[in-house]
């Protein structure tokens, strides 16, 4: 009998994949990351900076504790994540954001990344309509992409989302067969404008909600990366009818390698989460929940928080500066008031992608390329540019480099 050819193999395999994987696409910003050598400046991902990690020292000893109970800290755990941890985010959210919580509503996740990936596998069949920001979060796209949903694109301004054409979208799809089910909002730090949705746009997206019956996915990675006091309640401090679901990541302020997040919400979205986690992983790791929550009880996290904004806008002011400087006057952007980012939109004849392989090998500087963050297929001649991770004077050299090669595609 012959045995089958490798690619015989390959293409039997690939024809046995179920219709959805078809919509995994693997992110626009990991695959360029595999093409940035040492000598690149990049501003591509958005990784935080190390010196924003806890201090050696306090890991130390939280290491030491968690050597001290060792039974429960390399042990399986509770699918909705330790109760003392849940407990402790607790209090940190009514102290933090006016954020008020029973145990019952609060979830802890693999980042604030599983969260959205299950908001998708419980909310969203094929065919549901989904509103989203344009541009807007390009993981949470993959995460919803594989249930399938019809994108309707919001555009996005300096005062974030705009509530007002939300409105007329709704209204419009109100009388379709199918509605809009959920909005994705990131009201604060847009990713990837960095823009803060306004209180009034904050309110008004409640009443949205409650008006026309559909809820609020809510992420709020970069909630604490501001960068002037004047900043709105959480839409779920806002929250009076539970139609908020809302979601962070211990990522940005305390460290991405613990991979923690947790979910806020009605305490029947919370169950239905619950059960799709037993599924997916069983249970968050117990080791890194009582890191987190020795940090917690302690109020580390809290007195490190105004530290980490001090690094960021510094970071911020460098990359603003040095476009201000160097940037040729066809290209605008938004001056981001949160978050990691600058999102800059160059004249409309330069692609930004085939832009990015030029800067890579002409000046050694690389971006994201914007497109990937509009569910409309717009954006092409935009980019993001993330200063979280490259220090004030690197900064400045890897603008002066992309501002060169721009100026190279000038008309």
């Amino acid at each position: 009998m012959e045995h089958a050819s490798l690619k015989e193999i390959s293409i039997l395999i690939t024809n046995s994949f179920a219709n959805r994987v078809d919509r995994m696409k693997s992110s626009d910003i990991r695959e360029l990351l595999k093409l940035i050598s040492a000598d690149v400046i990049s501003f591509t991902g958005g990784a935080p900076d190390p010196d924003a990690f806890p201090s050696p020292e306090d890991l130390r000893d939280a290491i030491e504790y968690i050597l001290s109970i060792r039974d429960k800290a390399f042990q399986y755990g509770i699918t909705d994540g330790l109760p003392s941890l849940r407990e402790a985010i607790i209090r940190f959210m009514e102290r933090q954001m006016s954020i008020k919580a029973e145990l019952r509503n609060v979830l802890v996740t693999i980042g604030s990344q599983e969260g959205l990936e299950i908001v998708g596998r419980i909310f969203i069949n094929q065919g549901d309509k989904v509103a989203v920001g344009l541009p807007t979060y390009l993981a949470a796209l993959q995460a919803f992409n594989l249930w399938r949903p019809k994108y309707i694109g919001v555009p996005v301004d300096k005062d974030g989302l705009n509530t007002e054409i939300l409105e007329e979208l709704v209204r419009k799809h109100r009388k379709t067969r199918k509605p809009i089910k959920f909005v994705y909002v990131v009201p604060t730090g847009q990713n990837p404008t960095g823009t803060i949705m306004s209180l009034e746009r904050r309110k008004h997206l409640l009443e949205i909600a409650s008006s026309y019956d559909l809820f609020i996915v809510e992420d709020d990675p970069y909630g604490f990366i501001t960068f002037h006091d004047n900043i709105p309640p959480r839409i779920k401090a806002l929250d009076t009818e539970d139609r908020v679901i809302y979601m962070s990541t211990f990522s940005k302020i305390f460290a991405p390698g613990v991979r923690l997040g947790w979910v806020v919400a009605n305490e029947t979205v919370i169950k239905q989460m619950s059960l799709a986690i037993q599924a997916i992983n069983l249970c968050p790791p117990n080791f890194n929940q009582y890191m987190i929550q020795y940090f917690l009880d302690r109020g580390l996290i809290d007195r490190n928080i105004p530290r980490i904004r001090r690094l960021y806008k510094e970071k911020r002011d460098a990359m603003l500066m040095a476009m201000d400087e160097y940037m040729p006057r066809e290209v605008s952007y938004y001056r981001p008031d949160a978050g990691f980012f600058v999102f800059a939109y160059l004249p409309d004849y330069i692609d930004a992608k085939k832009l990015l392989y030029y800067a890579i090998d002409k000046e050694k500087v690389a971006f994201v390329p914007g497109r990937s963050f509009f569910v409309d297929g717009s954006g092409y001649n935009t980019m993001r540019l993330s200063y979280s991770l490259p220090k004030p004077d690197v900064i400045r050299v890897g603008i002066e480099r992309l501002s060169r090669v721009i100026r190279e595609h000038l008309k």
